[in-house]
């Protein structure tokens, strides 16, 4: 199908994921994503969301671009490429009928970001990474710049992949690189404070600004500051192609009115916000500039 990397876990409740999940809820880490505290138990039971389920099928899509922006505004690595929910989800709706050929009663329900699945902790029970300081999945091959999508399905799988070990030992980079300390270590565990994390203020948070306090260190969508400094990324190579073409489209997006911009994040992953947001973002990123920028000149 083109996924990077597959691996399958048993549909029983996730271990030790409720109260993990709670204590984030509780330290108000979710900051305005009052859907988070929605469906709490369905996240780490499958049984809850398809009766019957035996086996959780994650699979991975690596979307490291070999060409970013240059310049001093910046757009977070997955936004270079399609609209992952669309691609997954097209994939793994492909997957389904290829495996129908094989198992003529075989039955999955997809799921990318589409319902209250923990994707992370869903493709480490299946061995397909751990998840590190930054809170995201790290596979070893692909490091944390992949996307995940499920299969739930009624049928048993023969075998089952094993969780594999923490590879993230004492390094602690992504943690002290957050421009915002956004990653805190709470009761031993790793925890993101949205509320804190550019990736957050820039696509999920819906204010008429960012707090003044955020550093944008440059971002307009997204944050890739924690998975830069991640050794495990900086060892993995390209795998998305970005040729000019796209490059120019993402620049003239510095200078797009609100039609422009509609037409070009079309079925990207930028169509998640709004231009009332993107104009927000870019207003924020360039007051933080040192040299006096238009942002209508970025990029030029």
């Amino acid at each position: 199908m083109g996924f990077h990397a597959c691996g399958i876990a048993p549909a029983s409740p996730l271990r030790d994921f409720g109260e993990s999940f709670e204590a984030w809820l509780s330290h108000g880490f979710d900051a305005d994503m009052q859907y988070m505290r929605r469906n709490a138990d369905k996240r780490a039971n499958p049984q809850l969301l398809y009766a019957g389920a035996r086996s959780v099928i994650s699979v991975l899509l690596a979307y490291k671009p070999s060409h970013t922006v240059e310049g001093p505004l910046k757009f977070a690595r997955y936004a270079y490429a399609e609209d992952y929910h669309l691609r997954i989800k097209r994939m793994l709706f492909e997957l389904i009928e290829l495996l129908k050929g094989e198992y003529p009663d075989f039955k999955a329900r997809p799921f990318v970001d589409t319902a209250p699945v923990s994707d992370k902790r869903w493709a480490a029970a299946a061995g397909l990474g751990w998840i590190g300081h930054n809170t995201l999945l790290i596979n070893r091959q692909y490091g944390s710049f992949c996307n995940i999508g499920e299969l739930v399905t009624e049928f048993e799988a023969d075998c089952y992949d094993k969780p594999v070990a923490d590879g993230c030992d004492k390094c602690g980079l992504c943690v002290q690189m957050c421009p915002n300390q956004a990653l805190r270590l709470v009761d031993g565990r790793y925890m993101l404070n949205a509320a804190r994390c550019t990736a957050y203020n820039t696509i999920e948070n819906r204010a008429v600004s960012i707090p003044a306090a955020q550093r944008m260190e440059g971002y307009v969508f997204g944050c890739d500051i924690c998975q830069e400094v991640c050794p495990y990324n900086a060892a993995t190579h390209a795998v998305f192609e970005v040729n000019d073409e796209k490059i120019s489209m993402l620049k003239a997006l510095f200078s797009a009115n609100e039609m422009q911009f509609s037409e070009t994040t079309r079925n990207t992953p930028l169509s998640r916000i709004s231009f009332a947001q993107w104009s927000r973002n870019l207003q924020k990123a360039c007051s933080e500039l040192q040299k006096p920028y238009k942002c209508e000149d970025i990029g030029d």
